[in-house]
């Protein structure tokens, strides 16, 4: 190989570095020319390098070096050098690194030197943020790789200096720079460029607060990366803040902590992934595990010479030892270091150290703390006019708290409302339920003030309209129809073939290992495209309690919806023109009322002994308490607290006798009621087969001559699915399972498979009203703040009126008699409401037949 070949090989490396070393090692590291051996060692540790191998790098280097010595050119010689500076840097001897660097372009010119340029910018720049001197660097080295020609390092820089304009805050600059390099990447067949132009357009799309589009870019990135066998730790830290971004703390924990252990690291890489883990950690509440990741990462960094990124691991630090309860006095020392430090680098992490201060100095109770606090959450405020969403939120929460301090509730209510918009605008650009559920977490401190304040003002109806400010907006926002792509309902085609065979091979008692592997990994690829689905743009608006008054009276209803508010449950009472506020008594006794229901029922439906009664007069006190004293024989809703979705309301004495139905928000029953069904007489009985051979659904047939009836191997997804769209109302008796760690891929078992909650959403009409008799069809799982998922959660959020769904285990047998009479009722004409306590009434004096009945809820109208 002559000296041409050799140095293409240099410059091409990262084309494919597996192929490169090889030719290193095997052509050019054994060749007598002292300048082919330099330029196979350097290439080798380049490549060891980028695989995490720092000392095995560093010792290949500087064999280069001393080959390059040998050799009758002195720039091979600066090359080297420089390589090597980089590659110091990059193991954390930052200043030695540096100091290699400046010799090696003191004595360079044209080309050789804009090399050089560009691997300082990268120390500069990305390990110590002096985004400047990157930037200087950078305009330098690019005008002598485009006047020389040099289309390789000319895309370099253009990537890296996508990176820095966007540092700078210049997006639209950043974008094009990563799309030229994009394009250059791909005309010269650099794989591994095309994919870190993917991964760096996401990023853009991030910090404009595309959410969707970010991830959706950052997915691409991570298969073209993996399809090369690499793993890239900047693209896991960009997914991992993405998905923190969207409230996604178990996703962004787990990308970090696969990385960790991936390959061998840098020490640089090491660090990084660790503060991510210790913010992570932080955020999926393991306090123990972001204590200790963010002491080792803030030790690295420092050890690193790279002061301002310690001071990110060291707010993890103080922010997980408030949360374990340690002393606040401490604390608040170290964060008043912290906070002059992140002042002095102005790291955009400052409104963070801010409020977190500001708490401790409350908790620590003193006039000089209190100033302090003060001090802090005035500075913090200035974030309220920050560019991303979230940022923004934090300063009108600073500002929320500093007007509590000061007594003043309208300022408190008011800037929570502002914080809240700003996230609101956020969640209206996601498509995913998903996400716009566990991103809810986000405005919790701003919910609870707020709630909080409003409480204390002794206005009910002021604290009704802020128990609904950020309850269930997932499910009143409109989804997106993302759903709809051929890519998704593959998958799902996929997935349900995979989930029939794993069944089958239980049955036959062979290893499902494999197969549950694949269903797993189609899961996952159904979530990640939801997840990239843009939203409608369409943001939840407040309730208008005068509006909900006025239905309430035509309607001779009355709404209970129960908040809670530092431990305590108070109920609001709605109805006849005016909002009443009790106090109910503490939440725990409440949740614990609702386990011992649930439990009495479920030994009921076995057909064991137990005390229906007593579990429904405890679950009445510690619920509603005397909520419903004085309405008289009004129908009534309830909304309960996204912890208690989950109750069997027919137990309640006060119940039992009356129609009632439930809801997750005062909103959402508003929209449910305006709902219309699209014909007024079209009845679809659905039942594959149960264990009693779905007998209600010939039962209900018998008596209902024109419903239309799939049974047997006709009910499969896709006939059920066609027959469900638009139906007025559809029974479908089907063997329920929830999916409590993944509740949208909770199912109902068809013919043919698990009709999964996403593939409702292929619905282009929702049923007007549904009943779901399969075991635990109504189960809903909380999620980020205030937020429902689960199957019956779904079919609100598409537009369904009213859904019949079971709560817990049910008798087959008691479900026919039950099922029978609710049919009945409705076609008598009477509501959800009226059908359901027509089943209650039939089924009272047979305890089997009475849990069954107290099973089943009806959320909506």
């Amino acid at each position: 190989m002559d000296r041409a070949e050799a140095d293409e090989v240099l410059r091409t490396l990262f084309t494919d570095p597996a192929a490169a070393r090889t030719t290193a090692e095997a052509e050019l590291v054994p060749d007598p020319d002292p300048y082919l051996a330099s330029i196979g060692h350097q290439v080798v540790g380049i490549v060891l390098r980028d695989l995490g191998h720092a000392d095995r790098a560093l010792a290949e280097l500087s064999t280069a070096l001393r080959l390059a010595r040998r050799s009758d050119d002195p720039e091979r010689w600066l090359d080297v050098l420089a390589t090597l500076g980089s590659t110091l840097a990059m193991a954390g001897r930052v200043p030695e690194g540096l100091r290699a660097l400046g010799r090696a372009a003191a004595a360079l010119d044209g080309v050789p030197l804009g090399r050089v340029l560009y691997r300082r910018a990268k120390i500069t720049g990305q390990l110590l943020s002096r985004f400047e001197e990157s930037a200087a660097d950078l305009r330098e080295a690019r005008r002598l790789f485009a006047g020389a020609g040099d289309d390789v390092w000319e895309a370099r820089a253009l990537n890296l200096q996508g990176l820095t304009d966007a540092k700078l805050g210049s997006l639209d600059s950043a974008a094009e720079a990563f799309a030229l390099f994009g394009e250059l990447s791909v005309r010269g067949g650099q794989p591994v460029e095309v994919a870190t132009a993917r991964h760096n357009t996401g990023w853009v799309s991030y910090l404009r607060g595309d959410l969707p589009q970010a991830l959706e870019a950052y997915a691409d990135a991570g298969a073209q990366f993996d399809g090369l066998g690499i793993t890239d730790v900047d693209l896991v830290l960009d997914q991992a803040t993405a998905y923190l971004a969207g409230g996604l703390a178990d996703d962004a924990l787990a990308v970090v902590e696969q990385a960790l252990a991936a390959r061998p690291l840098l020490a640089r890489e090491r660090a990084d992934l660790l503060v991510s883990v210790a913010e992570s950690a932080l955020a999926a509440q393991d306090w123990t595990r972001a204590a200790s990741a963010a002491d080792e990462g803030s030790a690295l960094m420092r050890a690193q010479s790279r002061h301002a990124p310690s001071l990110e691991a060291d707010l993890f630090a103080i922010a997980a030892r408030a949360e374990q309860g340690q002393p606040a006095g401490p604390l608040l020392r170290r964060a008043e270091r912290l906070v002059h430090r992140m002042r002095e680098a102005s790291m955009p992490q400052l409104a963070q150290a801010l409020l977190l201060g500001a708490r401790l100095a409350r908790d620590v109770r003193s006039a000089r703390a209190a100033a302090l606090a003060d001090e802090w959450l005035e500075e913090a405020s200035a974030s309220r006019h920050a560019r991303t969403h979230a940022v923004r939120a934090l300063g009108w929460l600073a500002l929320a708290q500093r007007r509590d301090a000061a007594g003043d509730a309208g300022g408190v209510l008011r800037a929570c409302d502002r914080g809240l918009r700003a996230l609101d605008e956020h969640q209206a650009t996601l498509g995913s339920q998903e996400l716009r559920a566990v991103m809810s977490g986000h405005g919790a401190a701003l919910a609870e003030l707020g709630t909080r304040t409003a409480l204390t003002s002794g206005n009910s109806r002021r604290l009704l309209q802020w128990s609904e400010r950020w309850r269930a907006n997932a499910l009143v926002v409109p989804s997106s129809t993302t759903a709809h792509a051929p890519e998704i309902v593959a998958d799902l085609a996929a997935l349900r073939a995979q989930r029939n065979a794993l069944a089958a091979a239980r049955t036959q008692e062979e290893r499902p290992d494999q197969l549950q592997a694949r269903a797993t990994r189609l899961e996952q690829s159904v979530r990640r495209r939801l997840l990239h689905a843009r939203g409608t743009g369409e943001t939840a608006s407040g309730l208008d309690v005068a509006e909900l008054l006025d239905a309430l009276r035509m309607d001779d209803t009355v709404l209970v919806e129960l908040t809670e508010v530092d431990g305590s449950l108070h109920a609001l009472v709605a109805g006849r023109g005016r909002v009443r506020h009790l106090h109910v008594g503490e939440a725990l006794p409440a949740t614990a009322a609702v386990d011992f229901a649930m439990f009495s029922l479920r030994q009921a439906a076995r057909g064991r002994r137990t005390q229906l009664d007593v579990a429904g007069t405890r679950l009445q006190r510690a619920l509603l308490g005397a909520a419903l004293d004085g309405v008289g024989e009004s129908r009534v809703v309830v909304s309960g607290t996204s912890a208690l979705q989950g109750v069997p309301w027919g137990l309640l004495p006060a119940l039992a006798d009356r129609p009632f139905t439930s809801t997750p928000s005062a909103r959402l029953w508003l929209r449910s009621r305006s709902a219309a069904a699209v014909t007024d007489r079209r009845v679809l009985l659905v039942g594959p087969g149960l264990g009693s051979g779905g007998a209600e659904v010939p039962a209900v047939a018998a008596q209902d001559a024109g419903a239309e009836v799939l049974d047997g191997d006709r009910a499969t997804v896709s006939a059920s699915l066609a027959a469900l769209d638009g139906a007025a109302l559809a029974h479908v008796a089907a063997h329920g399972h929830f999916r409590e760690d993944s509740p949208l891929f909770s199912s109902l078992a068809l013919a043919d498979g698990p009709l999964l909650v996403h593939d409702l959403q292929h619905l282009a009409r929702p049923p007007h009203r549904v009943v779901l008799s399969a075991c635990e069809s109504g189960v809903m799982a909380p999620v980020g703040d205030q937020e429902l998922l689960g199957l019956a959660a779904a079919l609100l959020s598409m537009g369904t009126a009213g859904v019949v769904s079971s709560l817990a285990e049910v008798d087959d047998a008691a479900t026919v008699e039950v099922m029978v009479a609710l049919h009945a009722a409705l076609r008598a004409g009477g509501g959800l409401g009226d059908a359901l306590l027509a089943a209650r009434q039939v089924a009272s004096g047979d305890p089997v037949l009475a849990a069954t009945a107290a099973s089943f809820t009806v959320l909506g109208t």
